[in-house]
């Protein structure tokens, strides 16, 4: 039966040179298989994590920021926006994040000007009060 199928192929001149370019661009398409397989692997953790429905959003956003919804200026803030937050989608940042949302400890007010000395809360705190400050800005510069 395979023998027959070959032959019915081999006799078509198309699909000899169907088959002569497959040929031809098999390194390519071996890599572009290799891709597509990187990405369901990716998306599959994003389905285990449950986000798959978060990724669907920002592609939609992605999209709808790619036919013009919005102006050009607004789709480089925002590129930068999630440029300068990548850092929180690093998988130790993420691991680190979730131990603290799952930490029951209480601060007391003498812990919490004691953790003030901590760099990593002085540099935590400026980026939360800077992004505070331009919210409140930006509330004020809409509703101006």
């Amino acid at each position: 039966m395979a023998d027959k199928r070959l032959e019915d192929v081999l006799s078509d001149p198309q699909k000899v040179e169907k088959l002569e370019k497959l040929i031809d661009n098999s390194e390519k398409l071996e890599k572009f298989l290799d891709r597509m397989d990187a990405l369901l692997s990716k998306l599959e953790l994003f389905s285990e994590a449950g986000l798959l429905d978060d990724l669907y959003g920002v592609l939609f956003t992605l999209m709808a920021l790619q036919r013009g919804f919005v102006k050009e200026e607004t789709i480089k803030a925002v590129a930068e926006l999630l440029g300068s937050t990548s850092f929180l989608g690093a998988p130790e940042c993420l691991e680190k994040l979730a131990e603290a949302i799952e930490k029951e400890d209480r601060v007391t007010l003498t812990g919490m000007i004691s953790r003030l000395r901590d760099p990593d809360v002085q540099r935590g705190l400026a980026i939360l009060m800077n992004s505070l400050k331009a919210i409140g800005s930006c509330a004020t510069e809409c509703k101006g």
